[in-house]
């Protein structure tokens, strides 16, 4: 098969899709990605034919700000319902269609794996015949978040002569979901034509995966106190929350590492102790089987990674889904959550030091990480894609 890939820009929604195209190459098939031109980067190294759609992930928040100047005067989940369709509907998936539509015409894919809010996706292999599947970045976006990005995206199905896909779903035929059915909402889990798989699976350890000083650090603590992993991902990296996670925490670990990103603001981060390490970026999944507690935003990635290896978590949500992420994990009984309003030094201590000693918080994370290491791993889901372009050959499209 040859197998296209397509994502927006944002990392936390390019990442959950990598081990899927990953196992595809290693079963013998053609993989490419089209996304957003200052995301190639992260994958130049994995092999994939690399095409790039549509603005770099600050001009299409720019963009958003500029058109749609509301938002600045909404926080929490309110953004997050406002931003969504707008984002993805109003402003990605018009500037992205171009893009799309060239990367399939050019490469002439068998099938394309498409990310929930890429939303040229469907209108493109519509037009052409070409079938498509969706794979999960994290939870299932709420319905009306899609219903209303689809009415933004509306006109373009119009320009082609299309009806847009009513009822949020655009003409999704398969889904690939990574949470589990414990995090998912009752009415995902519940949703026919999904595969289930686990793409944040620990690997085996890679002895030099860790700076050697963090490495010795997190070995000698493991007998002095706890290990604290305290991040806010790549987007939210500069929030004033994030400076009071890494105090609060710099109070209690034995060992505490805090991940600022490419533009956090270290000079914040600076003078918290020798037993804090500060790094731009670390290998999370190398990391999570040394902690003991994650403190972040609530993104889906660090939600996810963080539940695969039975890591308790403390929450504090900022935006996106992070505040739905925080819910679940509550609900499943393997984390806390701080809301924006109460998100200072004192406060995130206190939840921290309740996190820390909470039996059932652990037995929760402990649970949570038995229930996806019984999910299937990215290999069969790369099988699973087989059967069902195996079941039904698609159309003759315009593209071939």
């Amino acid at each position: 098969m040859r197998v296209l890939f397509c994502t927006t820009g944002g990392l936390g929604h390019l990442m959950p899709l990598r081990p899927l195209a990953s196992a595809l190459r290693c079963r013998g098939h053609e993989v490419a990605w089209v996304t957003a031109p200052d995301a190639l980067p992260v994958l130049r190294d994995e092999g994939f034919d690399l095409f790039a759609a549509g603005p770099t992930f600050e001009a299409s928040r720019r963009q958003f700000r500029e058109a749609h100047a509301d938002a600045a005067l909404l926080t929490g989940e309110r953004l997050s319902a406002y931003a969504f369709p707008r984002l993805f509907g109003a402003v990605l998936g018009p500037a992205m269609l171009e893009g799309v539509d060239q990367a399939v015409r050019h490469w002439l894919p068998d099938l394309v794996v498409t990310e929930p809010a890429a939303l040229a996706v469907p209108l493109v292999c519509e037009t052409l015949g070409l079938r498509h599947l969706t794979h999960g970045y994290g939870l299932r976006p709420p319905r009306a978040y899609l219903e209303n990005a689809l009415r933004f995206f509306a006109p373009q199905w119009r320009a082609r002569g299309l009806d847009a896909p009513a009822g949020g779903s655009p003409h999704r035929q398969l889904d690939l979901d990574i949470a589990p059915p414990s995090l998912q909402p009752a009415a995902a889990r519940s949703h026919d034509g999904v595969f289930r798989y686990n793409a944040h699976r620990p690997a085996p350890q890679v002895p030099f995966a860790l700076p050697g000083g963090l490495r010795a650090a997190l070995q000698r603590s493991s007998a002095r106190g706890p290990r604290l992993y305290v991040t806010f991902g790549t987007v939210f990296n500069r929030s004033a929350a994030l400076i009071a996670a890494a105090r609060a925490a710099a109070r209690l670990g034995g060992t505490v590492v805090v991940t600022a990103g490419a533009d956090g603001d270290l000079q914040g981060l600076a003078g918290l102790g020798a037993h804090v390490h500060v790094h731009r970026f670390v290998d999370q999944a190398a990391l999570l089987p040394h902690c003991d507690v994650v403190v972040s935003h609530g993104g889906a990635g660090t939600m996810l990674g963080a539940a695969a290896h039975g890591v308790p978590h403390l929450v504090l949500p900022q935006a996106a889904d992070h505040f739905r992420n925080g819910r679940a994990l509550c609900s499943a009984g393997a984390g806390r959550t701080v809301e924006p309003e109460w998100q200072t030094e004192a406060a995130v201590t206190a939840s921290l030091s309740a996190v820390l000693t909470s039996a059932a918080l652990e037995s929760g994370a402990s649970a949570l990480a038995r229930e996806m290491a019984a999910m299937p791993d990215a290999r069969a889901a790369a099988m699973a894609v087989e059967r069902w372009n195996a079941s039904a050959p698609c159309r003759t499209t315009d593209a071939r």
